[in-house]
């Protein structure tokens, strides 16, 4: 990776070192055009980071789950030459309620036959709208207006008639749009059902969204294509202006100065908006970034000189009502040298029977102790005494403006397409602007393979001989 370059020409300027990006730049050089990133940060990766643990052990303090649907994901490691493991699910999970601690095999919580009863016919109508949403176009769905116009959680307050019920979903989707239901559109979670896999693939584990991952950490995909990618990722280069004229776009960052033929920019709509461009955007999507909301919770690790709860028959998940630590998986090194438990922090505790002080969300210490103890809870006395506490927040970086992507009610009617449609010779990557698997790691590349080939046929078009006027 190269740290600086000035008044060079190259055919396409991707802006984001994220997945995406480096996809799409890899993707791009691979089909021969010349191609430069441009990173704000000091690193790659984007919203994938790896902490390190211990010598040779990591674990992701962004995204990190790989399903079986996620075939572009899983061709890409492939391609890169990197392993994968399975999420640890072998024995026992922990549900905890109202005090009751239990466990269970499998994938069904001990809920009461009336809240498992109200939980499936729950379920099975989130399917159904979900299958009349169109994939393509979820705004022109019939009762778009009126989906798209409440609340998820607004919707579950509703339709799910026993708490336990309603409880179970709030941690479901709480975990898939790292954000409280009832800040997020009914239209958005149909749409994300529709175009995910469906609802049962989405949170499960086995045979679902959360069933595998990738040694030695996500971010290490990253790192992989920036490898290959050379010189031409260029970090610590926040670009402030993009402008088009007749000849291209000139692209302006702090370290660079690019003309190009073509921009892709593979960011999140939110932080698409520190950048100028010029002629400014169209109203729909320059209004779209002023009022784009991603998730903002974070990732609190345990980390232990064994995975313990193992020798207990526990798989080391666990489905609460306690006060900090309501979703906890086993996190741990594919050879379990380690044992980590992963627990999530947030502010989307300010919903219904989710809710934390702000001691847990400001103050380390505080925040560290109350997890522990929720894991003592859960786990026994050795939950209590880990070797080592890590923690990755997303509220405080300064180039990424929260984790998962979601709608707000309103956004997906109001903007409509404005989140992938190109602009002049600017296209839009990212894993929010991915036709299928939004928000995910497999929608980061489905993006960028979607902005690739919107590039390539518009670059293709433009060196194409012109038509000879003398031909039948």
């Amino acid at each position: 990776m190269t740290s600086t370059t000035d008044g060079q020409d190259t055919d396409v300027v991707v802006v984001g070192a994220g997945l995406s990006g480096l996809t799409a730049a890899y993707r791009l050089a691979q089909r021969g055009r010349s191609v430069l990133v441009l990173e704000a940060g000091d690193r790659v990766g984007g919203r994938t980071f790896d902490l390190q643990v211990a010598d040779g052990v990591f674990t992701e303090g962004g995204g990190q789950w790989i399903g079986e649907r996620h075939t572009r994901m899983f061709a890409l490691l492939v391609e890169l030459g990197l392993s994968t493991f399975p999420t640890h699910t072998a024995g026992r999970t922990v549900y905890l309620r109202h005090g009751r601690r239990r466990t269970f095999r499998g994938t069904v919580p001990p809920v009461s036959p009336l809240a498992m009863a109200d939980f499936v016919q729950a379920r099975l109508r989130l399917d159904r709208m979900a299958r009349t949403v169109p994939a393509d176009a979820p705004w022109t769905a019939r009762r778009a207006p009126v989906w798209d116009g409440m609340t998820l959680g607004r919707w579950l307050d509703v339709n799910c008639r026993v708490d336990e019920s309603r409880h179970l979903f709030t941690l479901s989707f709480t975990m898939i749009f790292c954000e409280d239901p009832h800040q997020v559109s009914l239209l958005k979670a149909l749409h994300q059902i529709r175009t995910s896999g469906g609802l049962e693939f989405m949170v499960n584990t086995e045979h679902g969204a959360q069933e595998t991952r990738v040694v030695g950490g996500t971010q290490k995909v990253s790192l992989a294509l920036a490898e290959r990618l050379g010189e031409r990722v260029v970090l610590d280069a926040p670009v402030h202006g993009i402008r088009q004229d007749g000849e291209g776009v000139l692209v302006s960052s702090a370290r660079a100065r690019v003309r190009c033929r073509r921009v892709i920019v593979a960011m999140s709509p939110a932080d698409a908006d520190r950048i100028t461009f010029s002629p400014g955007l169209p109203t729909r999507r320059s209004a779209l970034q002023r009022v784009w909301h991603n998730g903002a919770e974070s990732k609190v690790f345990a980390v232990y000189d064994k995975p313990f709860w193992r020798e207990h028959g526990l798989n080391g998940s666990a489905l609460t009502d306690l006060p900090v630590a309501h979703l906890v998986v086993d996190n741990s090194s594919p050879d379990g040298r380690l044992g980590i438990l992963l627990t999530f922090v947030g502010t989307a505790g300010a919903g219904i029977g989710l809710a934390w002080s702000d001691a847990v969300l400001d103050q380390p210490e505080a925040r560290r102790e109350a997890v522990l103890a929720d894991l003592v809870a859960l786990f026994g006395p050795e939950a209590g005494r880990p070797v080592r506490m890590l923690e990755k927040s997303w509220v405080g970086e300064p180039w990424i403006a929260g984790c998962t992507g979601t709608r707000a009610p309103g956004v997906m009617t109001r903007y409509t397409d404005a989140v992938t449609a190109p602009v002049g010779r600017i296209h839009w990557a990212g894993t929010e602007a991915a036709p299928e698997f939004d928000s995910y790691l497999e929608g980061a590349v489905r993006s960028a393979e979607r902005a690739v080939g919107e590039v390539n046929a518009r670059l293709r078009a433009a060196t194409a001989p012109a038509a000879d006027s003398t031909a039948p």
